[in-house]
């Protein structure tokens, strides 16, 4: 590892006290995740009954639906009853790179929808697949995060992602049974 490499990691280290307070992220995030937890059951409950590509193209519409709606509602909000033009300015006027990066994210999330509904086709059991799925979401995002964003992760993360992997590993090799 090159000198600049370390020291870059020191600084994010040292950059830690900028970091949000939990509290202040905590519940947010854990309403993301119920979201997210609804999402794969909502997949599971359907992926007997559709294509995985329709069922994933169809998310993804509703999707948009609902996006272009917030959209078309933060624009009213700031032109018409806020009327904070340069706000609704910020909101409109995205550079390239940020469209780049967010049509790179709908691809992967349009990938991981059709074959979500993919594996849970397989009849493969929520509790198994759920788990996996999120599980090696977390893994990937946390490799991830170190490799392509040069972000930094001391011996307590990696060891929480060491029990995840072995969560992951007893999850889908728990034979389980339907209780219905």
């Amino acid at each position: 590892m090159s000198q600049e490499q370390t020291s870059s990691q020191f600084s994010l280290l040292e950059d830690d006290a900028s970091a949000p307070p939990v509290l202040q992220w905590i519940w947010p995030a854990m309403i993301c995740a119920l979201a997210y937890a609804l999402y794969n059951i909502f997949i599971k409950k359907g992926s007997d009954h559709i294509h995985p590509v329709f069922g994933g193209v169809l998310l993804q519409v509703v999707a948009a639906c609902l996006g272009a709606l917030l959209l078309l509602c933060l624009v009213i909000y700031n032109k018409y009853i806020d009327e904070n033009e340069d706000e609704l300015d910020e909101v409109l006027d995205v550079p390239k790179e940020g469209i780049l990066w967010s049509c790179l994210a709908g691809l992967a999330v349009g990938m991981a929808e059709m074959i979500s509904f993919y594996v849970m086709s397989t009849g493969v059991p929520a509790v198994q697949a759920i788990p996996v799925i999120i599980g090696g979401s977390v893994l990937f995002g946390s490799l991830l995060g170190v490799m392509m964003l040069g972000e930094y992760m001391g011996v307590q993360g990696w060891l929480g992602v060491c029990f995840l992997v072995c969560g992951i590993v007893l999850v889908s090799t728990d034979p389980g049974v339907i209780l219905h």
